[in-house]
C-alpha cells in the first residue's frame, strides 16, 4: 500500500494543535520550532515514501543519495523555504490552517521529488514515461483534472491548459497551481 502525503497530514493536524492557542495562533517561539521539526519529519518521509513507490512500482530499490533528499526538502520555491514560510507565519499570527497548507503543498512536492529522484537513481531516465494521476474528488482544481491520467516521457513536462507546467505535481511555475496540491506522479516503464 503507497502512503500519500495526505495521509501523513491527516495525523499530523492532531499533534499540531497543542502548538496553538485559543486564537488558533501559534503560541511561542518554542512551539513554532515544534511545529518545524514536525514538518521536517512529515517532509522527510513524504520523500522516502515517493521515493520507495516508485520503486515498487518500478520493480527496482536504488534510493535517492542524501544530497538528493536534502536538495528537495530544504529547497526554496519563490525565494523561501518552508522553515521561512512557517516563521512567517509565526510572526504575522498564522494559524493551523496556515501551517496544514504549508505541510499539504510542500508534502506533495516532495513526495513526487522523490518518486522522480528514484527514477534517476536507478539510472531509467529514457525507460519510463511519468502518468499525473488526481485525488479525483471535488477539491481537484480545474488545471489539474486537465491533466488526470496524462503521460509524458520521464523527461518531458506536464503542460496545463493554463500555460503552466511540472516535472510532477507540486512543482509548477505559478504558485496558485502547487497550492494544496494532493496529485501524484507515477512512473511506468515502457
Amino acid at each position: 500500500m503507497t502512503i500519500l502525503p495526505i495521509d501523513e497530514i491527516n495525523a499530523l493536524g492532531d499533534r499540531l494543535r497543542v502548538h496553538f492557542d485559543d486564537e488558533g495562533k501559534i503560541k511561542s517561539r518554542q512551539d513554532c520550532e515544534a511545529i518545524i521539526d514536525e514538518l521536517e519529519d512529515l517532509f522527510l518521509l513524504a520523500y522516502a515514501n515517493g521515493a520507495t513507490a516508485t520503486n515498487a512500482e518500478l520493480g527496482t530499490a536504488e534510493m535517492p543519495s542524501v544530497d538528493a533528499v536534502d536538495a528537495a526538502v530544504y529547497a526554496a520555491v519563490a525565494g523561501e523555504t518552508w522553515r521561512d514560510r512557517v516563521y512567517g507565519y509565526y510572526e504575522s499570527g498564522g494559524t493551523l490552517y496556515d501551517i496544514r497548507r504549508i505541510a499539504e503543498t510542500d508534502a506533495t512536492r516532495i513526495y513526487n521529488q522523490g518518486a522522480v529522484d528514484a527514477v534517476v537513481a536507478n539510472g531509467l531516465q529514457g525507460s519510463t514515461s511519468k502518468r499525473w494521476q488526481t485525488m479525483e474528488d471535488d477539491r481537484v482544481r480545474d488545471t489539474h483534472s486537465y491533466l488526470q491520467g496524462m503521460v509524458v516521457p520521464f523527461g518531458e513536462r506536464f503542460y496545463s491548459y493554463d500555460g503552466d507546467s511540472a516535472q510532477f505535481p507540486g512543482g509548477f511555475e505559478l504558485p496558485e497551481n502547487n497550492i494544496n496540491c494532493r496529485c501524484v506522479v507515477e512512473v511506468i516503464r515502457g
